[in-house]
């Protein structure tokens, strides 16, 4: 875990660590993997100091999903590329000075390099604004592969659902800005367990299309996630029943969430 990159790093050093957690969740039953891949664009690379491999990052992420799918043997599963709100934020969430067209360069850069790596979709994650949004959405429509957009929430000090780390900001206005008829479908990710109710609720509003819920558990000081051990893999499943019977259709899990608990969402919705 890199200082400023994060995960992404490991791509270029650690490729067999990589491919081996992929194959661990899809022994566990995943139908869909997301390469590793959310702090690789060339802005967060490069506040590591590894701008200039961008694109090995990348195709060496994918490679790794697409080996651990064909090591397990289960050529069924999707491999998914993620473009997340990394490139807009440094790792402490502080928003980057960065404009438009750079920023879209960005995103469309690395949304090419892992369509032509061999990713099946993009999923946009943890995107918690319109303008890092919109722009994200632009790139990876460029790239003619189907887009998850998934989208982060948490509860405000005075009980609201807003977008994550933008109190300000309605999560309600945030799916409404972004939603639109060309997505594979909409997911409410990185999200703390017990705020997902409420963001679903703007979701299905504005969206009728494919739901979905990958949560998180724990928090993050950087550059390592904090896990919480009193959650279990039943108590997963026990919230998602829950969103399952209000319409989710794509169900998994994000930080904090390790293989045990995708074995047990797959035991109980296979």
């Amino acid at each position: 875990m890199d200082d400023a990159a994060w995960c992404g790093v490991a791509n270029l050093d650690y490729q067999d660590v990589v491919r081996d957690v992929h194959a661990d969740y899809i022994r566990a039953g995943a139908a869909v993997v997301i390469a590793n891949t959310f702090s690789t664009d060339r802005l967060r690379l490069g506040d590591a100091g590894v701008a200039d491999r961008v694109e090995e990052a990348n195709r060496n992420a994918v490679a790794a999903a697409l080996e651990a799918r064909a090591l397990v043997g289960r050529p069924d599963v999707v491999v998914a590329a993620s473009v997340s709100r990394a490139a807009a934020f440094g790792i402490d969430g502080i928003t980057r000075r960065v404009d438009r067209a750079t920023l879209l360069h960005v995103y469309t850069q690395q949304a090419s390099i892992l369509a032509q790596a061999g990713a099946d979709l993009i999923a946009l994650e943890m995107i918690s604004a319109p303008d890092h949004g919109e722009v994200a959405l632009e790139a990876a429509r460029s790239v003619g592969l189907p887009v998850w957009l998934g989208l982060s929430a948490e509860r405000t000090a005075d009980g609201r659902i807003a977008a994550w780390q933008a109190p300000e900001r309605p999560f309600d206005e945030l799916v409404q800005a972004l939603a639109a008829p060309d997505l594979a479908a909409i997911l409410v990710m990185h999200t703390d367990v017990a705020d997902v109710d409420g963001a679903l609720e703007s979701v299905f509003a504005h969206w009728a299309g494919p739901v979905g819920v990958y949560p998180h558990v724990g928090s993050f000081a950087p550059p390592s996630w904090q896990f919480d051990p009193s959650f279990t893999p039943a108590d997963l499943v026990a919230h998602a029943r829950r969103w399952v019977e209000r319409g989710a259709r794509i169900v998994g899990g994000c930080c904090g969430l390790g293989p045990a608990f995708i074995e047990a969402l797959s035991a109980e919705f296979a």
